[in-house]
């Protein structure tokens, strides 16, 4: 009896790790051995040479955004499932921004963004909340 108490904390913390190990592993159904169900994606900047600085910091603003997304992971192009392109164009005192979305090089969405420059805080925020909810509409569609 006295045998039995002392195992019986062993064999708990064993059946504890066992039930982490297997919430740890991949999803054994998916064809891509991915741990996670959120896309992997990558994120390309093209900005004119001749860029004004409000825009350069438009572009940086974008990223930064979305680096703290929770809908995906932001990978190297190498490593991802969907790239994006975004595009900064500036005519006078207004922004256009294309965003091209690709799954394997495939074209899956175009976004168009166009506003004046006193307005890029919205600007990138439209932008960001365009491409969360597309990708991940697209995303749960191909699974």
């Amino acid at each position: 009896m006295d045998l039995k108490r002392r195992l019986l904390p062993i064999a708990i913390a064993l059946a504890v790790i066992a039930i982490l190990f297997i919430s740890w592993t991949p999803n054994w159904e998916s064809s891509t051995w991915l741990r996670s169900e959120k896309p992997y994606v990558a994120f390309r900047f093209e900005l004119e040479s001749n860029a004004a600085k409000s825009v350069e910091n438009m572009a940086f603003d974008i990223s930064n955004r979305l680096d703290v997304r929770h809908e995906w992971h932001r990978v190297e192009d190498g490593a991802a499932q969907w790239q994006v392109t975004l595009v900064f164009k500036e005519q006078q005192n207004r922004v256009q921004i294309d965003a091209t979305v690709r799954r394997r090089e495939k074209i899956v969405d175009h976004i168009v963004v166009r506003g004046e420059t006193a307005v890029a805080n919205e600007l990138a925020d439209r932008v960001v909340a365009l491409l969360s909810s597309r990708i991940e509409k697209a995303h749960k569609n191909t699974d």
